[in-house]
């Protein structure tokens, strides 16, 4: 995968220990850093440096487990990665199935750093509220604005549904590539030979997932590099989490607190 030299802000590739244009150390490389793991092996020496519980945790990486309330990635027979999740009831929600395994192991990746996240505001609610084991009754107005706040939950929850935004990546539809970046379309222009901002047809809009190829750059596509292009942005989604937001500091998990009954 490539990214951008956080120094002169070259393209360069993520296993180059420094940056070939001007020497400086490619941050993304170090054992040490935060950049996305893009193979399941890899995944799991992410998780093992940080000492991260996963099977208190139910996070389950290159098993095919099949018992409830469980996250997982693997490789089945026909060479797809699936991404999953089992519910309480013991259904299986398919996150993802293809051919990308760094698409699927980046999902994954994400769902970790959400349920770290809810496991840390769970057990913040339990110390500040739960500690002196003592039970009162809410005023009146806390129940008002929890009903509020619950109706405009939902509502955003509709709204994302009727919006559902479409993957970051490389897209075939009518013999052209295309390239989605946080939901706005390029098209590769082959007189110019560069990526332009393109309008698309409700075809390609509705069904993306028909057309999506992957989230990584192949030279077999025939066209530019999106990531060399001037529309490309570097993605921020790690940018406010660093090695001490995954030090979870014990094995203490409670997986009482995730919501096992929604599809992810």
């Amino acid at each position: 995968m490539r990214v951008r030299c956080e120094y002169c802000g070259s393209i360069i590739e993520d296993t180059d220990a420094v940056c070939p244009q001007c020497g400086a150390p490619n941050d993304a490389a170090q054992p040490g850093g935060t950049a996305v793991p893009q193979t399941i092996e890899e995944l799991k020496s992410f998780c093992a440096a940080r000492s991260l519980p996963l099977a208190q945790m139910r996070f389950f990486l290159g098993q095919d487990v099949q018992e409830a309330r469980a996250f997982g990635i693997y490789q089945d027979e026909g060479g797809r990665f699936v991404v999953y999740k089992n519910k309480a009831d013991g259904t299986r929600a398919v996150r993802y199935r293809g051919a990308d395994e760094a698409y699927a192991v980046n999902e994954i990746y994400q769902k970790l750093k959400s349920e770290i996240a809810n496991q840390r505001d769970y057990r913040a609610s339990r110390g500040s509220s739960w500690s002196t084991g003592k039970k009162t009754r809410p005023p009146i107005i806390l129940i008002v604005i929890a009903i509020l706040a619950a109706n405009l939950l939902i509502s955003s929850f509709v709204r994302g549904l009727r919006n559902h935004s479409s993957d970051n990546g490389y897209y075939y539809y009518n013999d052209s590539y295309y390239y989605n970046q946080s939901d706005v379309w390029y098209a590769y222009d082959d007189a110019l030979y560069e990526w332009v901002p393109a309008v698309v047809d409700e075809e390609l809009s509705e069904n993306y997932s028909d057309y999506y190829e992957s989230s990584v750059y192949s030279n077999s596509y025939g066209v530019e590099d999106f990531s060399d292009s001037s529309y490309y942005v570097e993605s921020d989604q790690d940018s406010d989490w660093d090695d001490d937001d995954w030090d979870w500091g014990g094995s203490d998990w409670d997986s009482g607190s995730t919501d096992w009954d929604s599809d992810w």
